[in-house]
């Protein structure tokens, strides 16, 4: 008996051997299906295109593409809306060595990368507001290398951090959104976009994208040139769109907000409204609400949050309202049913225009673009400009200061010398940049060094000055180019056209000079009947609250008169 047993537990043992043996090559076989298969890389820019979800590139697409696959650098000055991140995200998924996306525009980049994710490309997003587990979890994807977009700032790529991780992997191509705000002569000038050049030098030189929708002759030169591209190629396209009708109404003092009313109820939605100041934001946002017109609002003054929730609710697919805001609203925003984009106030430049304009139509169909014209706007953006750009005093201050710390041979770090010139920082920052643009100093390793001690710096400070009051004579003559678009009589498009260089032969035939500048009647400029309050509903003559309580003390006496009818006597018998 024991042996039987014996044998009997010996051959369960080998069968169980034998059962396990042949279950653990399906368990690793199961295992191996379960994970996700990598992503194969798209073998050609068709490929990739097909994976965005872009059925043909067009042909300055497949130009700037072509460029910067065979490591050529370029210039892309084309349109809002035409495509301009289709350039970099391509390339990204077919270059050996990860692209970097710089952009000053944190909604544009949270937007890109949600889509982008969503359709299997390899990116990661870098910036201040990315914490803690994601943002380790970025620089761990951003050292593996290999095929990928970085999206970023200015402000994140200078930092330590990210350059470093960004030396070690390599970099295939480095591209720069909304590049002109790398020239002060831009109508959107950032001084940390000035230091983008000898950082991009430090990643070894890697060909460079410049990308843009306006930028006239001097902006351009001076995007190559802070830079520092190669012999870039320059692929332009006409700011204007031919499904844009401009058009311009004088309207002084108060009959400006009459106007906008009226335009506002019978324009299609949805649409645009752009202020120059936060007041008139929440002063228009307030009457049109009073008029019972779905709007939202956006500026600067408003919250994080409070802005986040207000584009979100405008952005949903379908809705048909109106955005009234500043200029901070609409950079990298994509909404292609866009029916109007109208300027209560005169915008700074033709620049601005343009770019704020092209916000419309992009789906091909008709927008128009409306601007009530007031001469005294002009002095508004004067006071604006006046304010925000640098003084020649401001200047000498600084020059000061860093020669002080010069003669004590040492090399103050950006804020220590914004402290002893008693500036702020992004002033300070502005102004060195112009002083290291001359050669004057340095700034390395968060240290400023002036170039030749011998020399004072407060003299070669002092020497530039010229340039800002240049600056000044060019914000002037921005301004006087709208008064003159404002009165032209010849077709808008063909003015705007001829602004930026090109060809403007042909009249667009939509705006409304082309049109014949139809007259509006007199009573579109007059007093506005209050509107009337909401009408309640009807209910038969009672509230309901009161019908309620009728049918509650109703159906109570019922119940009493149903047990006398039963037979049940009064408690008095």
């Amino acid at each position: 008996m024991t042996a039987r047993r014996t044998k009997k537990a010996t051959a369960k043992k080998a069968t169980a051997k034998k059962v396990t043996a042949k279950k653990a090559p399906r368990m690793k076989a199961a295992t191996a299906e379960s994970a996700p298969a990598p992503a194969r890389p798209p073998l050609t820019k068709e490929d990739a295109a097909a994976q965005l979800g872009i059925e043909q590139l067009r042909p300055e697409q497949e130009q700037v593409i072509a460029e910067t696959l065979a490591g050529h650098d370029a210039v892309m000055i084309v349109p809002t809306g035409f495509g301009k991140s289709a350039c970099y995200q391509i390339p990204s998924m077919l270059l050996p060595k990860p692209v970097v996306l710089v952009s000053p525009l944190l909604a544009l980049l949270t937007d890109q990368h949600q889509k982008l994710v969503a359709a299997n490309v390899p990116c990661v997003r870098l910036d201040g507001t990315v914490r803690g587990k994601a943002r380790r979890e970025a620089f761990e994807r951003i050292e593996q290398g290999g095929s990928l977009l970085v999206m970023t700032t200015p402000e994140t790529l200078l930092s330590a951090p990210l350059s470093e991780a960004l030396q070690k992997c390599g970099v295939s191509l480095v591209a720069i959104d909304e590049a002109h705000c790398i020239s002060e002569w831009g109508y959107d000038f950032r001084p940390a976009y000035r230091r983008l050049g000898g950082q991009i030098r430090a990643l070894g030189q890697p060909p460079l994208l410049a990308l843009t929708a306006t930028a006239i002759g001097h902006v351009r030169e001076t995007i190559v040139k802070s830079l520092r591209m190669r012999d870039p190629a320059v692929i332009a396209v006409s700011p204007h769109r031919s499904n844009l009708a401009f058009e311009v109404l004088p309207a002084e003092g108060d009959v400006r907000a009459r106007v906008l009313v009226r335009l506002v109820k019978r324009l299609r939605r949805p649409g645009i409204v752009y202020c120059a100041t936060r007041r008139e934001v929440d002063m228009l946002w307030a009457l049109l609400k009073r008029f019972r017109i779905p709007v939202h609002r956006y500026h600067g003054g408003m919250n994080a949050t409070e802005r986040s929730t207000e584009q979100r609710r405008y952005m949903r697919r379908g809705q048909r309202t109106v955005m009234v805001a500043t200029n901070a609203f609409g950079l990298g925003i994509d909404k292609p049913d866009i029916r109007y984009i109208l300027h209560y106030q005169s915008p700074a430049s033709l620049e601005q225009y343009v770019q704020e304009a092209g916000r419309g139509g992009r789906d091909g169909k008709k927008a128009n673009c409306i601007l009530l014209y007031d001469p005294a706007d002009r002095e508004i953006h004067q006071a604006l400009l006046n304010r925000s750009r640098i003084r020649p005093e401001q200047l000498f201050k600084l020059g000061a200061a860093l020669e002080a710390w010069t003669d004590e041979q040492r090399s103050p770090s950006l804020e220590a010398l914004a402290l002893s010139a008693e500036l702020g920082s992004r002033t300070t920052q502005a102004l060195l940049s112009k002083i290291e643009e001359a050669g004057f100093a340095t700034c390395e390793d968060s240290e400023i060094r002036v170039v030749d001690p011998s020399r004072s710096i407060e003299e070669d400070a002092r020497s530039l000055a010229g340039q800002f009051e240049r600056l000044r004579r060019e914000d002037s003559r921005r301004l006087d180019l709208i008064g003159d678009y404002a009165v032209e009589p010849d077709c808008r498009a063909t003015f705007l056209r001829a602004y930026f260089g090109e060809d403007a032969d042909e009249p667009c035939g939509l705006c409304d000079v082309c049109r014949g500048k139809p007259r509006r009647p007199s009573g579109f400029f007059s007093p506005l009947a209050a509107p009337k309050p909401p009408e309640r509903k009807k209910n038969d003559g009672r509230n309901r609250r009161g019908g309620r309580r009728g049918a509650r003390r109703r159906s109570r006496g019922g119940r009493k008169r149903r047990g006398r009818r039963s037979g049940a006597r009064p408690a008095a018998e």
